[in-house]
Parts: structure tokens; sequence; C-alpha cells
């Protein structure tokens, strides 16, 4: 009888995407749902009810031995507000020696969602004001930052064609000159997730600009 030679698998690159709140969480779920990227596994998690920083890098840390990339996704709103900016940057350092890719989202999460519509240099100094900006009639203006309406929302999949022309620029204009600004000048370090992902996987349909 011939022998049947095994056709090789292709081996999947591996990601975990690591933060501390479920909007995070759900909206890497739709990206998952909405792309089905090929050759890539994309494991979005979150820590439950710990709610700071350091449960994101440990988590992220932990996850590293696991995956070829981890990424932990740091709201810096309370890193800021508790005075803990000092033992943060040491915390940061530690974890990008084990290979976690820290992005850092100034004051929170929904900074990447509101850098889909304009470019903005405001400081904010909490989330709420960050969501009241979203919440204008040029964001999303029936926006709530719970399971409920994330879920229905479906932000990854009804945004996705504003990240090559608006997200992606409007934040890396905020990268410029840095250490001029404010503590509380805006950030959104997501943007370099989605360099990384529309480059390396072309398969996947990317927006304009890619």
């Amino acid at each position: 009888m011939a022998r049947i030679s095994s056709i090789p698998q292709k081996q999947r690159f591996s990601v975990a995407v690591v933060g501390d709140g479920q909007t995070e969480r759900i909206y890497f779920s739709d990206l998952i749902d909405t792309d089905r990227p090929s050759n890539l596994t994309i494991f979005p998690d979150y820590p439950r009810k710990i709610g700071n920083y350091k449960g994101v890098l440990e988590r992220a840390k932990i996850l590293s031995s696991d995956y070829d990339q981890v990424y932990a996704l740091i709201d810096m709103d309370k890193v800021i507000k508790e005075n803990q900016k000092k033992e943060y940057e040491n915390d940061k350092k530690i974890s990008q020696k084990l290979k976690v890719i820290v992005l850092e989202n100034n004051p929170c999460f929904e900074i990447w969602f509101l850098l889909h519509f304009l470019q903005t240099s405001k400081l904010f100094k909490n989330c709420n004001e960050v969501v009241s900006e979203l919440m204008k009639p040029k964001g999303i203006i029936n926006y709530r930052k719970n399971e409920k309406f994330l879920l229905r929302a479906h932000l990854y999949k009804n945004l996705k064609e504003r990240i090559g022309n608006h997200a992606i620029p409007n934040a890396k204009l905020l990268e410029q000159n840095r250490s001029d600004h404010d503590q509380l000048f805006p950030r959104s370090e997501t943007f370099r997730f989605f360099e990384w992902y529309f480059k390396m996987h072309p398969a996947v349909k990317a927006p304009d600009n890619f």
C-alpha cells in the first residue's frame, strides 16, 4: 500500500490582548468574529475585579510564556490619579523585558473610539469626560459603557473603515513631542496593535491606507 505523506499544518501565530475592563475584551472579540483572521489566534482577556494596571501586567506576564505575542492595554487615568507613575514605569520595564508590549490609553480605552471621529489634544481628567465627548453628534451619540450596549454595537465591525484614515493617524499625531505636554495629554497606543495587525496579516481585508 502506498504510503500517504502527512500534510504539515500551517502554524498559527498566537496573540493575547489583556485589558482591565470588559470594553477591551468585547472589542477584540468583535475583531475576531468580524475578520476571522487565518493563521492567527487572538485571545482577548481581562483580569476581572482587579481594575488596576498591576493586574493587567501580571496577567500579561503569565500569558507571555504561552503566546507568541502579548499586548497589555493600560488605562492611565488611575495611574495618574493615584500617583503611581513612578511605580508603574518600573513595573512596565519589568514586563517589557518579558516581551510584553505595553499600550497606554490616556485616560482610558474610549479615547481610541473618539479618535475614529476627530483629532483632539484636549486634556481629559477621567474617562467620563471622554465618553461625554464621544457622545456628541459627530461621535457615537448613544454610547454606553456597559456590556449590553457594547455587545450590540459591534464597535470594531462598524468603525473598522475609519481606522486607517482617522483613528491611526489621529493617534500617531498625539505621539509627537510627548515629553513637552502635560501628563493628562491624551494618548492611544492601541494604534500600534492595528499597524502590526493589518501589515502582518494581509489576508484580512484592511481599511483604507493599508
